[in-house]
């Protein structure tokens, strides 16, 4: 019998690699079934790799395997973590510390851009992250600075600042489609907008109905929807030259809020699940115990459709009800609807976020904490769905993106600012 030769652990690797590189079927087929977030990860052990997933035949067939991937989203905490270590001069960058749903997912990036502060005056913005859509979000940072990050890569874009400054998170919103994004704010006579195309901010005129309030910001479809729970939905089409609104009024649900207007954020949600804009309500004054109702706006009809209504009563009763400790002397605060699956919701209650079945009324999960050790408290996260190819979608302006890998995105941000002359005294020469 032939005795094995002893094989050191830096060989082995090397066999390991030289193997997979000579295979190149094999290496094509593990890159096709990893994840975005891991690809992106990837393409920097070496240049083999990044050859092999940006090429177009990789990329068209990476697309199609995973378009409909259904565990493709994530659950992503408002509240930005910022890691206190020194970090090096350079580039800002904002990465995605990734869980899988119902487990919430959190930003990380330095204290360069979000410093620990408090909130000096009223129009302050505390760093949060604002909206996502198709790989991009739209997060505030220090001295109410706005950027543009992709999560995957980390790549951030400083928006420059308009004039009058933007006050108000709540009122913006981004929009990624084909390549390019637009952010834009909502205001009394017009949208002011930024886009990706042209790299500035414009004023576009604007005939809507008055909002009273604006309470939530999201995108589908390449179109921006503006929500005032208390009546309905403005939606426009913010890369138009000249954009037109859509109002769409909410259904007649019969929940109210008892505690003022305010109130009405804990009680309602309004976004996007398997293609259709979705109402989520929550009625506590609905029987005994409350209720939960789920409303879907019919695509031909255009009138909204109640798919679902829960009663807490039912919940309680349901085996799984005692695998949790669910207040039955509470009535949940809404949360949010899985963006694939329109009968699969989140609330929130004693600082945890359950999953509910609403069709088999049952409660499927709970959380704690986001992965990085904050309470998921009343505040709900944001549900965002990855793009098949999330390492190509930047956050730059069309006429940065060649220089965006070699400058940094905090200047490129500020282009406006008057930049110093390179100019200076010249030393004489010695004779």
């Amino acid at each position: 019998m032939t005795t094995p030769l002893p094989v050191s652990a830096g060989d082995a690797s090397r066999v390991l690699f030289t193997g997979i590189r000579d295979h190149t079927d094999i290496l094509i087929e593990v890159l096709l079934r990893l994840p975005p977030w891991s690809l992106c990860q990837l393409r920097c052990v070496c240049k083999l790799w990044l050859e092999r997933t940006t090429s177009s035949t990789f990329l068209s067939a990476y697309a199609e395997r995973h378009t409909t991937n259904p565990s493709n989203w994530f659950l992503l905490d408002r509240t930005i973590f910022i890691d206190t270590a020194p970090t090096p001069r350079g580039p800002i960058r904002a990465l995605l510390r990734n869980s899988e749903p119902p487990k919430v997912s959190s930003i990380i990036t330095s204290s360069r851009m979000c410093s620990i502060r408090r909130k000096e005056s009223f129009y302050d913005q505390l760093p949060m992250v604002v909206s996502y859509s198709g790989g991009l979000i739209l997060l505030t940072g220090n001295e109410n600075n706005y950027y543009v990050c992709n999560p995957f890569t980390g790549d951030t874009f400083l928006l420059p600042v308009p004039k009058p400054q933007l006050r108000n998170a709540e009122s913006l919103g981004i929009v990624a489609r084909d390549g390019e994004y637009v952010v834009a704010e909502l205001m009394m006579s017009c949208l002011r907008s930024f886009s990706s195309v042209n790299g500035r901010w414009e004023e576009k005129p604007l005939v809507c109905p008055q909002f009273s309030r604006g309470d939530m910001v999201f995108s589908s479809g390449g179109m921006l929807h503006w929500v005032d729970l208390n009546c309905g939905i403005l939606s426009c089409d913010p890369f138009a030259s000249e954009p037109t609104v859509l109002f769409i009024n909410l259904p007649e649900a019969s929940g109210r809020p008892t505690r003022g207007l305010d109130e009405w954020i804990h009680m309602r949600y309004v976004g996007v699940s398997a293609g259709r804009l979705c109402f989520f309500d929550i009625d506590e004054d609905d029987g005994e115990s409350g209720s939960m109702s789920l409303w879907a706006l019919g695509g031909n009809s255009g009138e909204w459709v109640l798919e679902y209504k829960v009663d807490f009563e039912d919940l309680w009763e349901d085996e799984s009800y005692d695998d949790y400790s669910l207040d039955e002397d509470e009535v949940p605060l809404v949360g949010l609807v899985d963006p694939l699956n329109e009968h699969s919701v989140y609330v929130i209650s004693q600082d945890c976020l359950f999953n509910i079945d609403l069709k088999t009324k049952q409660i499927l999960n709970c959380t704690t904490q986001t992965n990085a050790g904050r309470e998921v408290g009343s505040s709900p996260p944001i549900a965002c769905v990855v793009p098949p190819l999330p390492h190509l979608v930047s956050p730059y302006p069309s006429c940065l993106r060649k220089e965006a890998s070699n400058s940094d995105p905090q200047e490129a941000g500020s282009s406006d600012k008057p930049q110093k002359s390179g100019k200076g005294r010249r030393r004489k020469s010695k004779t």
